[in-house]
């Protein structure tokens, strides 16, 4: 799957987490600390969508299981303002890959706890390949 990526190529990237849990949000940063990224935090799909609309967002890591507005409605949303920006869900959920991308528009799904190593893997192939 090829995403183009809004904005100019040379600026750093920004990267939304979208998550809840402060232990989490302080994980994905401390992962992603060695590369050059620009990580803006929103707590629940509400936050989420305004700093979508309102930054250059190049990739969002998203937890399904929040308060106000889930990641289910909020990677919905998020879909319908840009097709192109690749949506990254790390939950503890069972629902299945397939329905996940399907019926959401999810591109890439992983489980907690964090493989760090596939978390990466997903990191280098969507933003520095």
């Amino acid at each position: 799957m090829k995403f183009n990526f809004r904005g100019n190529s040379t600026k750093k990237k920004k990267i939304l987490i979208v998550e809840d849990e402060p232990m989490s949000v302080l994980l994905i940063q401390q992962i992603l600390k060695s590369y050059q990224f620009e990580l803006i935090v929103a707590t629940n799909g509400v936050d989420a969508i305004e700093k979508f609309k309102n930054t250059d967002i190049s990739l969002v890591i998203m937890d399904l299981y929040m308060p106000e507005m889930d990641g289910f409605e909020a990677s919905k949303r998020i879909k319908q303002i840009s097709k192109d920006t690749p949506i990254i869900v790390i939950s503890t959920t069972t629902i299945a890959e397939d329905d996940l991308k399907k019926d959401i528009g999810i591109d890439y799904f992983l489980a907690k706890p964090l493989n760090v190593v596939k978390f990466k893997d997903f990191i280098h192939m969507l933003l520095l390949a």
